[in-house]
């Protein structure tokens, strides 16, 4: 109902058109006031229909004329004033829910809407779609595709099921175009002009009031225009009736005073379900996360962050970007592989560093040192440097030169001997091409023949033609942020220029067989949703556990010696609460026991590190056999009481030596080869040591069965 008739009685707007007893599918509304009866009108639809039975797309030229429709589970999207750039994919959206409507009246043998809509218990919904437009010749000038997609809705819509509902203030015979074709009621609200009815009879109506008229009217229509869906076999369709039908055209245009929607939206409609299909995907605003991609992250045994997926693991491939797909109302995921070599091109302040980024953490949390090593750009920060899997930094820089030439000869030696996988990073092409001529042969051999021997390429330039011709078929992956010149673009130059020039990760990818040839994407933050950016690189550095808790730089040096020699009465603890102290929960997870002896050895073979980096520079520490001790030297057979008094006395013997320790001495190094090799400091080692003792209480305690209250 959008009011009420001079007796009193309804006014109802059924949109079905006059073979179902409406006056729709389309129409145009004028005049002062306007904007309140849209609000009205889609406000009816929605409390007398499921979003299964109908949707909105609401467009306004200005702001505000929808009020919180948006709110409605009905509106697939309201698009106002302050974002004219998502026109254009609202456009795409459209034409194929066009053709997604075609594709299933055509699957399901019907040849309209009307005809669908009793055979919906077996086929998917498809809800009547009404696309309600406050000021729409503003929308429409200067946008020639608008225009064809209401002559598209106006022309297929009836048989398809969407409606067009336009409105305006003032309009004109050049502002309407040639849509009066379709419109079969037209309603003229103060200060419409003359040419919607015919007559000035809406100049003397009041505030409030207006006349509905169905028929020509005062527009001209094409009589010869078909009234169905070429493409479909030929019958009726329509939105179902909101109400009896008004008599409206037959004996003239039907004054009414039209009723105005309330301010607010009742609870059950604003918070139902919503519909089956969604038509309307958020846009690329804000960059996803890498675990929103690729799923959750967990801990692994080394107490690591690791993507949960395993399939991930060793894969060399990581979730880059998301991918918008408007024509199939969907967004996908781009994996990038890191092998067959991949090619990243924008302007400065594209994105191209980010990129670098984010491929590094997803790889971090999917692979393992040395299985797969990074020789990263100079261009990232020092936290990147820190992961495990950073073997080296490189760069144009004449301060890298001999790190550089070092690995210059281990690619060379990697060519001929394959090791695991080697992902050289060059941020910056051009730079670096012209400051090492050196390398030109090496990463000509890596862009032929380095995948099969597992060294890939992943290279960034500001311009296609940075690269040098012969590395043109070589690159698998193509990624295309914005341009400095969209004319230059390898993939669309019209669809370049369509890249947002203010948001980093914004870019293109080739898409045959699409209308424009190219999709856009939105790149992956370095990040993961619910963990700060710098917590998740420390706990890559593997100096923060995740499942423990325990973070190495938040212990003073002063502090380890005394939390040290806590050890003996945490374990006799966790021991007293275990109920069979022999027992492995799993074949390949310890028992009490064992993880007791594990750290009474432990401590030992800390306190001999200790004592041979103080007596030689930076030794490499022999890994202690962690995985043979529990059968060799029969863990599970030993006497708790003498492993605890055991365990006590290391403790005490290394908390002593590092209370010895000067800052000087603090500082010395040795190779750790945990979790891979690296240069640490002593500090460093006491911590981890800490570390240990802590995270293997949380193992023991684990395994007792919980307490009832």
């Amino acid at each position: 109902m959008i009011g009420h008739a001079p007796d009193g009685g309804p006014v109802h707007l059924d949109l079905t058109e006059a073979a179902d007893g409406g006056i729709g599918p389309h129409g145009v509304v004028a005049g002062s006031g306007a904007a309140e009866l849209l609000r009205a009108v889609v406000h009816g639809l929605a409390a007398g229909h499921s979003p299964d039975e109908v949707t909105f797309v609401l467009l306004d030229a200005e702001s505000g004329a929808f009020g919180a429709l948006d709110r409605l589970p009905h509106t697939a999207v309201l698009l106002d004033g302050a974002r004219p750039d998502l026109l254009p994919r609202l456009i795409e959206v459209l034409e194929g829910e066009l053709a997604r409507r075609k594709r299933l009246l055509v699957a399901a043998g019907c040849s309209s809407h009307r005809e669908y809509l009793r055979l919906t218990a077996n086929h998917p919904p498809m809800p009547a779609l009404v696309l309600a437009c406050h000021g729409f010749p503003a929308l429409l000038a200067g946008r020639p595709a608008l225009l064809d997609l209401f002559r598209r809705i106006g022309w297929l819509g009836r048989a398809r099921g969407l409606h067009l509902l336009l409105a305006g203030t003032e309009l004109t015979e050049a502002g309407l175009h040639d849509l009066t074709t379709y419109f079969g009621y037209r309603i003229a609200l103060p200060g419409a002009p003359d040419l919607l009815l015919g007559s000035p009879a809406a100049r003397s109506l009041p505030p409030g009031h207006g006349f509905l008229s169905s028929g020509p009217g005062g527009l001209s229509t094409d009589p010869g225009l078909p009234d169905t869906d070429p493409d479909l076999p030929h019958t009726g369709s329509g939105l179902p009736s909101t109400g009896p039908g008004s008599d409206a055209g037959a004996a003239g245009p039907l004054p009414f005073r039209f009723a105005v929607a309330p301010g607010s939206l009742p609870a059950p409609l604003a918070t139902g379900p919503p519909p089956t299909h969604r038509t309307w995907l958020p846009p690329l605003d804000e960059a996803p996360t890498l675990d929103e991609l690729a799923g959750p992250v967990m801990t692994d045994t080394d107490q690591t962050p690791r993507f949960a997926d395993h399939t991930l693991h060793g894969a060399l491939q990581v979730p880059i970007a998301i991918l918008d797909k408007p024509r199939e109302h969907r967004r996908d995921i781009i994996w990038l592989p890191a092998a067959g070599n991949v090619a990243i091109v924008g302007a400065p302040g594209s994105g191209r560093t980010t990129l670098l980024r984010t491929l590094i953490v997803a790889l971090a949390l999917s692979h393992t040192a040395p299985d797969v090593r990074i020789l990263a750009p100079s261009s990232i920060a020092a936290d990147y440097r820190q992961l495990p899997l950073v073997h080296g930094v490189l760069g144009p820089a004449a301060d890298v030169s001999i790190a550089a030439d070092d690995a210059r000869r281990d690619l060379y030696a990697r060519l001929d001997d394959p090791q695991g996988d080697t992902v050289l990073m060059i941020d910056g092409w051009a730079e670096f091409w012209d400051a090492r001529p050196d390398w030109h042969d090496l990463l000509l051999q890596i862009a032929e023949r380095g995948t099969a021997r597992g060294l890939h390429l992943v290279a960034t330039a500001a311009s296609w033609s940075d690269f040098d011709p012969r590395f043109a078929e070589h690159f698998a992956s193509r990624l295309e942020l914005r341009l400095t010149d969209p004319a230059e673009s390898a993939i669309d130059p019209a669809v370049a220029a369509t890249v947002p020039p203010d948001q980093p990760g914004r870019g293109i990818v080739p898409a045959p067989g699409t209308p424009a040839g190219a999709l856009h994407f939105l790149a992956t933050r370095p990040e993961l949703a619910a963990t700060p950016h710098a917590d998740l690189l420390a706990a890559l550095h593997t100096d923060h556990c995740a499942e423990c808790g325990f973070t190495y730089r938040s212990i003073a040096p002063a502090e380890v010696p005394s939390r040290l020699r806590t050890t003996g009465s945490r374990f006799a603890a966790a021991l007293l609460a275990a109920t069979d102290l022999r027992r492995r929960p799993a074949p390949d997870v310890w028992s009490a026991l064992e993880y007791t002896c594990h750290v009474r050895d432990m401590l030992r073979v800390q306190r001999d590190r200790l004592a041979l980096a103080l007596a030689v520079d930076n030794p490499s520490f022999t890994p202690m056999g962690r995985d043979e001790r529990p059968v060799r030297d029969a863990y599970n057979t030993q006497d708790p009481h003498t492993v605890l008094t055991e365990l006590d006395q290391a403790a005490e013997a290394l908390a002593a030596a590092v209370e010895a320790l000067t800052p000087a001495e603090l500082a010395r190094t040795g190779t750790y080869n945990w979790p891979s090799p690296a240069t640490r400091t002593l500090l460093w080692v006491a911590r981890h040591t800490l570390h240990e003792t802590v995270h293997h209480t949380l193992d023991i305690t684990r395994q007792s069965p919980p307490r009832t209250p």
